[in-house]
């Protein structure tokens, strides 16, 4: 794996957003898969684009009000994803928030195995 780049850095190379698509099998740790795409592909800053599909389960936590809530997926529609990954000596670092198409707050993923055919795209830059 090639060096990580400081968050700050005075580029003079032309830079190209780029897109990836991360298709998941039943089961994948979603993660997990996030994780060992960028570490392959050399990426060390990702955003999430979208996300399409269903996660079969898993755990994540939300505000509902002044209430600290816990959400159990189970074969749960994402209407909506966002989030940003950084990858670093100790691994990955960031934040998946879905909105579920059954509930309408954003839900930080804490663990979750997707469903076959799951999506996520991630934007990401390379440099010239």
């Amino acid at each position: 794996m090639a060096a990580a780049i400081p968050s700050s850095m005075y580029w003079q190379k032309k830079a190209l957003k780029k897109t990836m698509t991360l298709q998941f099998d039943e089961d994948d740790d979603i993660l997990k898969g996030i994780e060992s795409a960028m570490h392959e592909n050399c990426i060390f800053k990702a955003d999430v684009a979208e996300a399409s599909g269903k996660i079969k389960s898993g755990l994540g936590n939300y505000v509902q009000g002044s209430q600290y809530m816990t959400k159990c997926f189970n074969d749960t529609e994402i209407k909506i994803a966002t989030g940003h990954f950084e990858l670093g000596k100790k691994g990955l670092f960031g934040v998946l928030k879905i909105i579920p198409k059954d509930l309408n707050s954003h839900v930080s993923i804490g663990k979750a195995k997707a469903k076959k055919g799951m999506e996520i795209k991630l934007w990401y830059y390379e440099f010239e």
